[in-house]
């Protein structure tokens, strides 16, 4: 069995948190709120990146750049792959 490797395995992180974050702001949007169902995967994504997650402003930025990107998804695997490849690039340029 192959494990993925280190970017990949970030990458995957990123997906499923865009994914998240999409299906729980449209719940918000509706009326939902405060969902303790809700993962976060913020600090483990940032810890692969190798961000603090200890620095309000990088918090800040990287929570920025996780929720654009969301918002900017649509159903389709391509455009996940897309906006996780544009968040991992942001977040290493950050670093």
């Amino acid at each position: 069995m192959k494990l993925p490797s280190h970017t990949e395995l970030t990458l995957h992180l990123i997906r499923e948190e865009l994914k998240c974050r999409k299906f729980f702001n449209s719940l918000r949007k509706l009326g939902f709120h405060d969902c303790p169902y809700q993962p976060n995967l913020d600090n483990l994504i940032m810890a692969y990146v190798g961000l603090p997650d200890n620095d309000d402003q990088i918090f800040n930025f990287y929570y920025t750049v996780m929720d654009t990107h969301s918002e900017l998804i649509n159903e389709t695997k391509e455009s996940v792959l897309e906006m996780a490849l544009e968040v991992y690039c942001e977040l290493m340029a950050r670093k």
